[in-house]
């Protein structure tokens, strides 16, 4: 079976240089209202039904910053293990501590418990769940964000929150309140393979 990558909610597709080398065919989906153009979509649908998909045959579905904009994230969970091989995963990343974007499409922010649960709702199984940032990361990227609508006054911001940073005590800091104050999250789930029959009569 060639490595399918089905990113959904595609939008400009912005991670495909990352995993360009490493597929064999992609399949795109994005909603029919997106923003961000319909070039790269092979099917349009809306994420908060399933999907309609052929059953087992992605390798792996990619979902970055899209749950939030679902009202209801499981179906989404639910259409990638339909839609996976036996073994493929399902990798997705989505916001926490994070400014209003996309509205009114703008619905939810997850803890690790929640992304948890509807990993097993839909009969995945968790392989990493990680959290990344920490209350520095946040609160910088807060205010650059709110200065945004002033270009230099926010690259000002951003690269003097960048120096800050860097500095060891509050490098320190972010790392210890990652936990507790992440930015977001990185879920990598499984579909895991069905027991061999025992055959019998």
């Amino acid at each position: 079976m060639p490595e399918v990558v089905s990113p959904t909610g595609c939008g400009a597709v912005p991670l495909y240089g990352i995993y360009r080398d490493y597929v064999s065919e992609v399949f795109r989906v994005d909603w029919p209202g997106s923003t961000h153009g319909a070039a790269y979509v092979d099917l349009f649908a809306d994420l908060n039904e399933q999907l309609v998909l052929e059953q087992g045959t992605f390798d792996t579905v990619i979902a970055s910053d899209v749950i939030e904009h679902l009202h209801t994230p499981q179906a989404l969970f639910d259409s990638a293990a339909g839609a996976l091989s036996p073994g493929g995963k399902l990798i997705i990343g989505v916001p926490f501590f994070y400014w209003l974007h996309e509205t009114p499409h703008d619905y939810h922010r997850y803890t690790r418990f929640a992304l948890e649960r509807m990993t097993v709702k839909a009969g995945l199984r968790t392989i990493e769940l990680l959290s990344y940032g920490g209350v520095t990361d946040v609160l910088s990227d807060l205010a650059t964000k709110a200065v945004a609508s002033r270009p230099w006054i926010a690259n000002s911001v951003y690269w003097l929150t960048t120096l800050m940073r860097a500095l060891p005590p509050i490098k320190k800091l972010g790392v210890a309140t990652r936990e507790s104050m992440p930015m977001g999250y990185l879920l990598v789930a499984e579909k895991v393979s069905p027991p061999p029959s025992s055959g019998g009569g």
